[in-house]
């Protein structure tokens, strides 16, 4: 059995001001920093095997905190963020949202990358460290809509599913078992 442990990268400036991020490298704020060093502190790194983390900037910090320089870190390209396309840097707002994560829609103009692609990214992620890292205890940072389509890998979607009910936070842990 795979353990892993995923988490959300710590708060930049554009989740204070509510901009989108998708694929521009962002790097943490001040508070994203000191939230990050706080989860840190909780985290014994003694129990885990690898480190995996998204390349992009907010990321490669989240893990270089948490970590310390105790372990490895790996970097995927996998585990980046959502590409949104023309509307990175734009204000969120609901309608936006309902649109991005709506299945049936599948949504991928303006260079977005569809909601059925990501969850397919998710899904060959998954393959990948069922196959390289078998029984063990994986620590990934990564980014909040590509930590969505994980979650809804390992617990199963289909076309009715409300991938709204389900939003990482930032510097938070979710714990899954393979």
């Amino acid at each position: 059995m795979i353990t892993i442990y995923l988490i959300r990268h710590g708060k930049t400036s554009w989740n204070k001001e509510n901009l989108i991020q998708g694929t521009k490298d962002i790097p943490l704020s001040p508070e994203g920093r000191k939230e990050v060093t706080e989860l840190a502190q909780k985290i014994n790194l003694n129990k885990i095997d690898l480190i995996l983390s998204s390349p992009q900037k907010r990321a490669k910090e989240t893990a270089k905190i948490i970590d310390n320089n105790k372990k490895t870190i790996l970097y995927n390209n996998l585990l980046k963020e959502r590409n949104f396309g023309n509307y990175e840097g734009t204000k969120t707002s609901e309608e936006l949202i309902n649109k991005l994560w709506d299945y049936n829609l599948n949504y991928q103009d303006e260079n977005i990358e569809s909601i059925t692609v990501c969850l397919n990214r998710a899904a060959n992620f998954l393959k990948e460290i069922k196959t390289k890292y078998p029984n063990k205890n994986i620590l990934i940072i990564s980014h909040g809509a590509f930590i969505k389509a994980i979650h809804y890998n390992i617990n199963g979607y289909d076309k009715n599913t409300n991938f709204l009910s389900f939003n990482p936070q930032n510097a938070t842990i979710y714990k899954y078992e393979l």
